[in-house]
């Protein structure tokens, strides 16, 4: 069922030129007959001159994206209002939030951390029956300092990942290269940095990996899913401050 604006409201949007140029980014105020009102509370919206065509991409944690086509009406730097507003028809829609960057990061295989935790999990029980036993034939008379020493604690298993660099962000999704190849479907969780706080991204590989056009690495795009609130609004964040360096940076601002 397809959610109204007003399920929009307060969600992050961008705006893009009919040529998918990045002209300003914001949070989505609300509809008001055929206009959408777009905010900033920096302040620090880029002036954009009347009819000027313009794409628009909101998207919500609960909602997901929706992208339209309108015409600015009234451009200052605290808000934007855009008349004349249609949703986008399916050839005419792309990711939305989608940010050329590069950014470090690892991928591991979801299987992989599965065998990791199961074998973990009967280390730590093996480890207490050791614990158990010792104490046994000491008559119950060690201290947990001398346990410890008589039986050490074995380190954990870390699953095996792989360094793989960001190329692309979205909201959605995002786009990697490394030296290891992933099928399509396969599960992922994706560790790295946003806003310096660390982050872990569970998401499914879209299609096979290919070569990238160096030749020296594979290139992977996959999509995110079980996005919590908390880590979409990181993503998010993310992506509307690098986009507003971006701009900034264009424009020489």
């Amino acid at each position: 069922m397809e959610q109204p604006e007003d399920a929009y409201a307060n969600s992050p949007c961008e705006v893009k030129s009919e040529e998918n140029e990045l002209l300003a980014t914001g949070i989505l105020a609300g509809r008001y007959a055929q206009e959408l009102v777009i905010r900033d509370p920096r302040g620090a919206l880029s002036l954009e001159h009347y009819n000027r065509p313009v794409k628009i991409y909101l998207h919500s944690a609960t909602c997901g994206g929706r992208e339209y086509m309108g015409k600015v009406y009234i451009s200052t730097n605290a808000f934007m209002r855009v008349k004349d507003i249609r949703l986008l028809t399916e050839r005419e829609r792309r990711g939305c939030f989608r940010l050329s960057i590069s950014l470090p990061a690892a991928a591991y295989r979801a299987a992989e951390i599965t065998r990791a935790e199961s074998a973990n999990r009967l280390r730590r029980l093996s480890y207490a029956e050791r614990l158990r036993v010792e104490q046994q034939l000491a008559g119950g008379t060690l201290t947990e300092a001398e346990l410890a020493a008589r039986v050490p604690e074995p380190a954990p298993i870390l699953p095996r990942g792989t360094q793989v660099r960001l190329l692309d962000l979205s909201a959605g999704g995002a786009q990697f290269r490394g030296k290891e190849a992933f099928r399509a479907q396969e599960r992922l969780v994706l560790h790295l940095t946003l806003q310096d706080k660390p982050a872990e991204l569970t998401c499914l590989v879209v299609r096979d990996s290919a070569a990238c056009g160096d030749g020296e690495a594979f290139c992977t795009g996959c999509r995110f899913v079980e996005v919590t609130s908390a880590q979409n609004n990181l993503i998010c964040t993310y992506l509307l401050r690098e986009q507003s360096k971006q701009i900034r940076k264009s424009k020489r601002v």
